[in-house]
């Protein structure tokens, strides 16, 4: 499972050593002033959209990596029955969105401040 950290003025998030391979990603940070919204999803699938650019699918296992779509490409390492947690970003980063599949959604947006996360599920 991904983790998310605060590391200074950033959000980093860290997905799990298999998730590294799978996606090429070994870390994403977004400077806490482009976060518009943390939460949690309300399905593990719902967080999904556009189409795969880069990815990998294991059939009832994950959806790992970059999915392209009109408002520009979101990282994706999501997990079928695993809680999700949704970043949305605004500006110049690298992804609109990042949804990662964490152990617990609350300690996860837990590391924002109150004015970022969303009390109610994402989509």
């Amino acid at each position: 499972m991904a983790r998310l950290l605060i590391d200074r003025d950033d959000l980093v998030v860290r997905p799990s050593w298999w998730q590294r391979v799978a996606t090429g990603h070994r870390e994403i940070r977004v400077p806490l002033s482009a976060v518009t919204r943390v939460g949690g999803a309300s399905a593990w699938w719902r967080p999904l959209r556009g189409r795969a650019k880069r990815t990998s699918h294991l059939p009832g296992l994950a959806h790992l990596g970059v999915w392209r779509h009109p408002d520009g490409q979101d990282f994706v390492a999501v997990h079928p029955w695993k809680p999700v947690v949704v970043v949305e970003t605004r500006g110049q980063t690298r992804f609109a969105r990042i949804a990662v599949s964490v152990r617990d959604t609350r300690a996860a947006v837990g590391v924002l401040p109150d004015d970022r996360r969303c009390d109610r599920p994402f989509c």
